[in-house]
């Protein structure tokens, strides 16, 4: 069995952890060199991980080239959460591919989705 962990490269490792704690997610450790700025986190939302490094770039993109896509369970309470807490791209009730999702772009232009399979009326 493989476990593959994505990585975003930020401009600012402590800022993004932050705004990512705001939304719910956890920090699962982090590693600074002494007299440096962070250079490595884990955050984790509900078992699923990624992990952000240093950009290394002098100057950021424009366009971000990764984005994250969380399978949930439901998004029905998330939506209000972060309705109120980041700028929302669009909520699709359900998609072609049959996901409910909630869209949104992150601090350093990333988008992040949630989605969940849709209630089926019985």
């Amino acid at each position: 069995m493989a476990t593959c962990i994505c990585f975003l490269r930020v401009p600012d490792i402590s800022k993004t952890v932050q705004w990512y704690e705001s939304i719910g997610f956890k920090c699962l450790g982090t590693h600074q060199e002494p007299g440096c700025e962070l250079d490595w986190a884990m955050l984790d939302w509900e078992g699923a991980q990624f992990m952000l490094y240093p950009e290394g770039r002098t100057e950021q993109a424009k366009q971000k080239d990764a984005g994250l896509y969380f399978i949930v369970t439901s998004i029905d309470a998330l939506v209000k959460i972060l309705q109120q807490k980041v700028e929302v791209i669009e909520i699709n009730p359900e998609t072609e591919y049959g996901m409910k999702e909630i869209v949104f772009k992150d601090l350093n232009g990333f988008q992040v989705t949630f989605g969940c399979e849709p209630d089926k009326i019985l």
